[in-house]
């Protein structure tokens, strides 16, 4: 390979990985950002499930399972990359 053609590779091949890592870390910068702030102006809800069962002679036991669906920022980004590419045909939410 001539020097001359080596020196273009090099500097293309320079300004992908550039371009690919300011992407990066600008994502993830936007989603830790966009996640503190949804994390303090949230009020804890989550889903709450309640059960409860009785025992003979008076002995109730209740069980409370609460969990929150958290996604890593990287699922969220891939899956908002992907809402782009495949049709939704649901009709607009109203909120």
């Amino acid at each position: 390979m001539k020097p001359g053609r080596a020196a273009v590779w090099n500097a293309r091949a320079a300004l992908v990985y550039s371009l690919g890592a300011w992407t990066t870390l600008g994502a993830l910068i936007y989603y830790s950002r966009l996640e503190k702030g949804s994390t303090a102006t949230g009020t804890g809800s989550g889903a709450c499930e309640v059960y409860t069962k009785e025992y003979p002679f008076g002995l109730t036991v209740t069980t409370e399972i609460t969990y929150k669906e958290v996604q890593p920022p990287l699922t969220r980004l891939l899956r908002r990359v992907v809402s782009f590419f495949v049709p939704n045909d649901d009709p607009p939410s109203e909120k």
